[in-house]
């Protein structure tokens, strides 16, 4: 009986020794849990972060693109008004100065335009066989509108 006894003995210390094994992998495991829950939680709120910039820059992706086809509009009818030999000047100006009103027109091209706008309508001054001349200068401001647009057309 007493061999019985030391053998139960020994069976509760090996599994007390197993019990406190488990406990101490217990503790590990859910620290390691905690770590893992709190990685989830920040990346929970890296997504969202992520997913507001995403949205943020598509919406300006989306003006940013509005306003490049709206500049190219305007170039488009500019061009085509200004190419004619005898164009409407009020038209020519009006649409020039919606050219000037976009955001990504740059400084350089609304300068030119304000100093083209500035101009004093030659046409009235000259005589017919002289027309060409002024047409001639707005060549130059075609050629310019001409370039953005072609800018324009690859962003």
């Amino acid at each position: 009986a007493h061999g019985e006894i030391d053998a139960a003995t020994e069976a509760i210390e090996a599994l007390n020794a197993e019990i406190e094994k488990n406990n101490v992998d217990i503790k590990a495991l859910t620290a390691r849990i905690e770590e893992l829950d709190e990685d989830v939680g920040l990346w929970e709120q890296d997504k969202v972060a992520a997913t507001t910039v995403r949205k943020m820059e598509a919406a300006d992706f989306t003006a940013t693109d509005a306003d490049y086809a709206e500049s190219l509009d305007a170039l488009r009818q500019a061009i085509t008004v200004l190419s004619k030999q005898d164009y409407d000047r009020a038209q020519a100006s009006a649409l020039l100065l919606q050219l000037q009103s976009r955001q990504l027109v740059p400084g350089s091209v609304k300068k030119a335009v304000t100093a083209f706008l500035q101009q004093p309508d030659e046409r009235l001054l000259r005589e017919a066989p002289e027309a060409n001349a002024y047409e001639f200068q707005s060549g130059g401001v075609v050629q310019m509108l001409e370039k953005l647009k072609d800018d324009f057309a690859q962003k």
